[in-house]
């Protein structure tokens, strides 16, 4: 939804220049007023696009402020490496990726600081548009789309850094400094309160116009909500709310090799996904697509897919729709670039391999790639929501339930080349671990390894495992890397230094930095 922020901001400029004559340099005409939220929200059009402004503004408009920080999930974990092998290129990164975590890393803070942004728009938003004279039915729909995207916001933060300052009206700078953490259990109280009213406002997908696509919908509300339980052990609630998804039947499984694609925008599995276009006047897409790709093929070479996770797939053909690894085949030879002997230049690339779903074959790559590919970021797709059904029927001792959802992800994979991909049969314990790994293997790559890692109380004991698997790796190209430096502290970010100075110490540390 980046799309409307720009039209939004760009209609502002527009309306405050309608006052200057051709007769008359514009240094001569005195100031015709002044835009403020105060006298803004008067019709429904102003409503509408303050609503796409807080979309955009959850993905912010260029690559260091909140895009880039998409790639903790992969790095975090055994999954991928920092990629880039050149030291003095974003060190902060690398420093991310092998565990050394300091409070001033700059990646940190401005993670926590676009998305705090993103939520005060979303509180002004609330404000304004519930005392705008419009059409109440408008009204109540845009009001839940709101807290649908302040909820979204506010779990990014709650998932890495624990309790944090709970903000939901506007505030001045100065008042905001002043307000304390809250808990990890009240931030996601409100989160629920949140999603719980926007559900009960949404539209279902299917009801959306096609110039809605991509909006907040009921399902992308409930889903959510689902997560919410799980990340909080609410494990009948996440059973029960990821079937009111399920039941909706708004979503199904498509192609596994077309879920990551530019022409498969909102599909069939999408439940809630960051929209992006290749506008060249505005910075309307993500850049990933570049930062993430071959340095020899254009890109920046961050954020490289792990010998391990590959080993993971054993014959699993989703492998090589979520890794290209050194001369693997992806598309023609052409008179600048190999793609059926995929270079990922070696000699700056710490595992001989990128990411596959973040990839744009050349033919749909824009002019200017950097900020405006249109490769649509998926945050939240059905795989996803059933995988957490099963996770949570599992719990509850309804095994029954889980194998059902786990093994409709592993029928689609199957797909792909038939009788590789087996339906499991596992039950306790043991169908827990086939659901943990198939959640690895099924959103590899998209950012929600670490994040699971640490919900299930595990990245220590599973980062332990992969460094003594990577002591004795013959993988060519990044055996014998470790990541040694993990611990408990590692289950949270740290809080950034200039919060907590600039909250003259309101805002406390977590544990251990």
């Amino acid at each position: 939804m980046k799309t409307s922020n720009r039209i939004f901001i760009l209609a502002l400029g527009l309306g405050l220049s309608l006052g200057v004559q051709s007769c008359k340099t514009f240094l001569d005409v005195s100031p015709q007023g002044q835009q403020t939220t105060d006298n803004y929200y008067t019709n429904a059009d102003e409503c509408k696009a303050a609503v796409m402004g807080c979309y955009a503004l959850s993905d912010q408009d260029d690559w260091w402020k909140i895009d880039r920080s998409r790639m903790f999930g992969d790095a975090g974990s055994d999954d991928a490496w920092k990629g880039n092998a050149i030291a003095g290129d974003q060190r902060e990164f690398g420093d991310f990726a092998r565990f050394f975590w300091l409070p001033n890393n700059e990646w940190f803070d401005n993670r926590y600081t676009f998305i705090y942004q993103a939520i005060g728009n979303c509180n002004a938003g609330l404000v304004g548009i519930d005392k705008a004279p419009i059409d109440d039915a408008l009204k109540q729909q845009l009001l839940a789309e709101l807290k649908f995207i302040r909820a979204y916001n506010y779990f990014e933060l709650v998932k890495g850094y624990g309790g944090v300052p709970l903000v939901l009206t506007p505030v001045s700078p100065s008042e905001s400094m002043a307000i304390p953490r809250a808990s990890a259990a009240d931030c996601y109280a409100q989160i629920i309160k949140d999603l719980q009213d926007a559900a009960a406002a949404l539209p279902e997908k299917g009801a959306r116009l096609s110039t809605d696509k991509g909006r907040a919908t009921k399902g992308a509300a409930n889903a959510y909500l689902a997560k919410a339980y799980l990340y909080t052990e609410k494990w009948a609630l996440a059973q029960q709310t990821a079937e009111t998804v399920i039941n909706s039947a708004q979503y199904s499984l498509g192609d596994f090799d077309k879920v990551w694609s530019v022409s498969n925008p909102n599909g069939v599995e999408s439940i809630f996904e960051l929209n992006y276009n290749a506008n060249q006047t505005f910075n309307l897409g993500t850049y990933l697509t570049v930062v993430m790709r071959s340095r020899a093929d254009g890109g920046w070479g961050f954020n490289t897919p792990s010998s391990n996770l590959e080993q993971a797939f054993g014959n699993d053909p989703r492998r090589q729709w979520t890794i290209i690894k050194q001369g693997d085949n992806v598309g023609p030879k052409t008179a600048n670039f190999d793609y059926s002997n995929y270079d990922t230049k070696l000699s700056e690339n710490e595992s001989g391999r990128i990411s596959r779903k973040m990839f744009i074959p050349l033919a749909d790559r824009p002019a200017n790639e950097g900020n405006h590919a249109p490769l649509n970021r998926l945050e939240l797709r059905y795989a996803d929501l059933l995988l957490m059904h099963a996770e949570a029927s599992n719990k509850l001792g309804q095994d029954s339930k889980a194998l059902t959802s786990l093994n409709l992800v592993r029928a689609r994979a199957n797909r792909l080349s038939p009788g590789t991909v087996l339906a499991r049969s596992s039950s306790g314990t043991q169908l827990l671990s086939d659901i943990w790994l198939e959640r690895r293997l099924e959103l590899a790559m998209e950012g929600h390894r670490y994040y699971d890692l640490v919900r299930q109380k595990r990245l220590v004991s599973v980062m332990q495992a992969f460094n003594t698997s990577q002591a004795t790796s013959t993988d060519p190209y990044d055996k014998g890397k470790t990541k040694p430096l993990v611990s408990e502290t590692n289950n949270l970010f740290p809080i950034p230094t200039t919060q907590i100075q600039l909250s003259g110490g309101t805002v406390t540390q977590n544990p251990g930095y």
